[in-house]
C-alpha cells in the first residue's frame, strides 16, 4: 500500500518503491493538477540513489502522456536546485526522486510548491485522494513535451548575489569538502574554483550505497574530511549529506563542529549581511541553541504554523526547525551549499581565526547540544509505550518532569533543569525519532535511558 508522509512518499527500493507504484503516484499527480486546472509545467529532478534516474524517467513518461510539460534536470542535483528551478520556471510543481537523509536502501518522492517550499500535509492528503483513479498512462510518443535543464548557472548567479564574494576572495581560505557520493557532487568544487579559491574535494562521484552508511553528518562519515582538513592544513572542512540539505563542518585540527552550532554561525552571518528585518519561526523540536541565539539578539520568535495559517510572506521568513535553517529570502528550503558558503564567509570575517570564531559560536549557542536517534517501532508498540510515557519520563531525570507539550502527534517533555526529550512517531515508515536537548554537564544521559525503555 502507498502511504504518504508529511511532504512526500518514501520506502525501501523494490519493496515499497518500485516502477509500478512510481507510475501510480505520477498518474495521481497528473490527475490532481488537471483537477486544479493548472497547465503550468512540472519540474523533475533526482538524486544519486539506486534507480533514481530511472524512476524519474518513468515519471516523465506518465506526465507527458497526460499532456503535461516536463522540465527535467540533466543530472543529479540537490533538492534546493529543484526548489529554485520550480520558481524560476514558474512551474506548477516540483518532484524530486530522493531518499533525503535515509539509508541507501530507501528512495521516494518529495514535492515542492511553486514558491519552492515543501508541500504541506494537507497537500499530500489531497494527492492521496487522486490515487488509483485511473490506470497510469505511459508513452514514448510525447517526447516533444519534455525538455532538459542545467540549472547550475542560474543557481550560481543567485548564490553569488547573496554572499560577500570579495570578503571570501580576500581571505583566500583553503577548503576541503566531502560530497559523500551525494547530490552535491562537484557543484561545491566548481563554485570555489570559479571564485579562484583553493581546495580539495573528495567523494564527488555517485555511489548509491553510501558505503553502507546513512548519508548524514556524523562522526563516522565525517572522519575522512576531518583527517584530510588537518593533513592539508585547511582552514575549514565541509561535509554534505545525501541530498545536499544539511552540512557538517570541521576545524583546521579536524574537530567536528555540531550542526546546531554551525547553524547559529550561519544565521549570524546572514543577519550581518542582510539585516534583521525578518520574521523568525521555530517548531516544537527546534534545537534550544536556536533560542539562545534569538535571545542573544533580542529577536521575537513565532511558531511555524503561523507562517501558513496567516499567509505571511515567505521572503521575510527565517525558519529554524529540527532539520536546520531555511532562509526564505533566498529559498524557503534547506540548502547546504548556501549554508556552507555563509559559514566560510563567517570564518573569513574572523580573519580565518578559529579561536575567535569558536568563542563567538559559544556566545551565540551557550554550547547547548541536541542529539537524536531513530528507532524502528510498529504502531501498536508505540501506542503501548505512549500510554505510560509521562509516568516513565518523570523517573528518567533527577530534577523531575516540569511540563509536557503536545503538538499534533508530537510530544516534548521538558524537565526542571530545562533539558528536554522529544518524540515524533512516523507511522508511514514505522519509526520513532527521539530528540534529546541539554546543556553540557547537566544530568544523566536520558537519551540512552529512553532508548533502553522503548526497546526493552
Amino acid at each position: 500500500m502507498i502511504k504518504f508522509c508529511e511532504t512526500g512518499w518514501f520506502g525501501v527500493i523494490s519493496e515499497d518503491i518500485g516502477f509500478e507504484n512510481i507510475c501510480i503516484v505520477a498518474q495521481a499527480v497528473a490527475d490532481c493538477l488537471k483537477d486544479m486546472e493548472n497547465s503550468q509545467p512540472v519540474v523533475l529532478a533526482y538524486d544519486t540513489r539506486f534507480l533514481s534516474r530511472e524512476y524519474a524517467w518513468s515519471i516523465q513518461r506518465v506526465l507527458t502522456a497526460n499532456r503535461i510539460q516536463v522540465i527535467m534536470h540533466k543530472k543529479p542535483v540537490p533538492t534546493s536546485f529543484l526548489s529554485m528551478s520550480v520558481r524560476f520556471s514558474q512551474a506548477a510543481l516540483g518532484i524530486m526522486v530522493t531518499g533525503e537523509g535515509r539509508p541507501a536502501r530507501y528512495s521516494g518522492l518529495t514535492f515542492r510548491l511553486p514558491s519552492g517550499s515543501p508541500v504541506s500535509r494537507e497537500w499530500m492528503d489531497k494527492l492521496f485522494q487522486h490515487l488509483y483513479r485511473r490506470y497510469p498512462r505511459s508513452s514514448e510518443d510525447s517526447r516533444h513535451l519534455l525538455q532538459y535543464m542545467d540549472f547550475f548557472p542560474e543557481y550560481s548567479v543567485q548564490l553569488m548575489e547573496n554572499i560577500d564574494a570579495e570578503c571570501i576572495r580576500n581571505a583566500n581560505p583553503f577548503i576541503a569538502s566531502d560530497s559523500f557520493f551525494g547530490s552535491v557532487g562537484t557543484y561545491m568544487q566548481e563554485l570555489l574554483q570559479a571564485m579562484g579559491l583553493r581546495g580539495i574535494h573528495i567523494r564527488t562521484k555517485p555511489n548509491p550505497g553510501f558505503l553502507d552508511s546513512i548519508p548524514q553528518p556524523n562522526e563516522r562519515n565525517m572522519a575522512p574530511v576531518s583527517k584530510l582538513t588537518a593533513q592539508k592544513n585547511g582552514h575549514m572542512g565541509l561535509f554534505f549529506n545525501g541530498d545536499g540539505s544539511i552540512i557538517g563542518a570541521v576545524s583546521p585540527h579536524g574537530k567536528i563542529i555540531r550542526t546546531e552550532w554551525a547553524a547559529a554561525l550561519i544565521l549570524d552571518e546572514w543577519l550581518k549581511s542582510k539585516g534583521k528585518d525578518f520574521e523568525f519561526y521555530t517548531e516544537i523540536f527546534t534545537p534550544e541553541a536556536a533560542f539562545k541565539f534569538f535571545k542573544h539578539y533580542g529577536l521575537e520568535v513565532l511558531p511555524l504554523y503561523r507562517l501558513k495559517e496567516e499567509n505571511r510572506p515567505l521572503d521575510k521568513a527565517v525558519i529554524w526547525d529540527s532539520k536546520g535553517l531555511r532562509l526564505g529570502s533566498f529559498l524557503p528550503d534547506w540548502d547546504g551549499i548556501l549554508q556552507a558558503m555563509l559559514l566560510v564567509q563567517a570564518l573569513c570575517r574572523h580573519d580565518l581565526n578559529w579561536q575567535g570564531f569558536l568563542s563567538h559560536m559559544d556566545l551565540l549557542t551557550q554550547n547547548r547540544v541536541q542529539e537524536h536517534r531513530s528507532l524502528s517501532m510498529d504502531a501498536d508498540h508505540w501506542a503501548e509505550k505512549r500510554r505510560n510515557l509521562v509516568e516513565t519520563l518523570d523517573t528518567l531525570h533527577s530534577t523531575g518532569l516540569d511540563r509536557v507539550i503536545e503538538e499534533g502527534g508530537d510530544i516534548k517533555a521538558v524537565f526542571k533543569d530545562d533539558t528536554w526529550l522529544g518524540f515524533h512517531y512516523n507511522e508511514c515508515e514505522s519509526n520513532l525519532l527521539l530528540y534529546y536537548d541539554t546543556e553540557p554537564g547537566k544530568g544523566e544521559n536520558m537519551l540512552q535511558k529512553s532508548i533502553a525503555w522503548f526497546t526493552g
